[in-house]
């Protein structure tokens, strides 16, 4: 029975994470709905395993309503419900870990939930910068809590303590950054000779630039083109409008990575691998 459980929560992981890559990549944009889905498929599948696993206990079903709160309140979008939501989360985690047995599914489901508060105060520092991306990991979260062992996959073992602290969505994240880096190598390279290239962004005509997802790393300040980070999406036409009028026929820009179809693939490759770190 929990093969089949397992089975079809990581075809409907695949399914959305496919279906989110190609609206990133075509787009820059990913509607809401693919990460409700997961946050509401995952907990309920998980806690479907644990039962079956272990059998019913009071411990599994405080983590299905913590997890679906803390997921929900971050892709749903209602301010007052996501603070309800929130609190009902951290209430949930508090009891498990104060009151449960300890067990590794059990503490599975307490660190789903603090994965999602703590990939939410990365964007709010903005480490994680698009919205998307933040959602993404948030419901990758509660959708794969631990590396589900099935058929000898993940090929490296991913059972003990370790699993706990680098949970699936943190090994997704890290895989993924390393596929996007790759990504955005790869794009300089086709796009720009040698001469217009600057590490990890590139050159470009802005006539080009506005068509292609990209961000202005120059502005022009005080009568003077100033190298600056990356803009917010709203302001990139007025950076174009003031380099134009500058004098400028180029700009130095870095590629908007569809950082979601990297973290399909690092999905995969964490679902059939595992994490290799923990060979170590």
């Amino acid at each position: 029975m929990t093969d089949v459980v397992v089975l079809v929560d990581i075809i409907i992981v695949l399914l959305v994470m496919l279906s989110a890559s190609r609206s990133d990549i075509a787009k820059r944009e990913v509607s809401d709905r693919h990460w409700q889905i997961l946050a509401v498929f995952g907990p309920v599948l998980f806690f479907i395993y644990c039962v079956c696993s272990e059998g019913l206990r009071w411990e599994f079903a405080a983590n299905l309503l913590g997890m679906l709160c803390a997921a929900l309140c971050f892709t749903a979008g209602d301010a007052r419900q996501d603070v309800v939501m929130g609190a009902v989360s951290i209430v949930m985690v508090a009891m498990v870990l104060v009151f449960g047995d300890g067990g590794s599914l059990s503490n599975a489901g307490v660190a789903a939930q603090v994965m999602v508060f703590a990939y939410f105060l990365l964007y709010m520092l903005g480490v994680l910068r698009g919205g998307a991306d933040a959602k993404c990991l948030i419901a990758l979260s509660v959708s794969l809590p631990i590396y589900y062992d099935v058929w000898n996959i993940p090929l490296v073992d991913s059972a003990g303590p370790a699993s706990h602290i680098f949970v699936p969505s943190l090994s997704i994240l890290l895989f993924g950054a390393m596929v996007a880096a790759l990504w955005c190598v790869g794009w300089c390279l086709l796009r720009m000779d040698g001469k217009k290239r600057r590490g990890l962004s590139c050159v470009m005509d802005i006539g080009s630039a506005e068509k292609a997802f990209v961000w202005p790393l120059e502005d022009v300040k005080e009568g003077k083109k100033v190298r600056t980070g990356t803009c917010s999406d709203e302001d990139i036409p007025e950076v174009y409008a003031r380099l134009r009028d500058h004098g400028e026929a180029e700009v130095e820009v870095s590629y908007m990575i569809p950082f979601i179809a990297p973290l399909t693939v690092a999905t995969v490759f964490t679902l059939v691998v595992g994490n290799p770190l923990f060979l170590i």
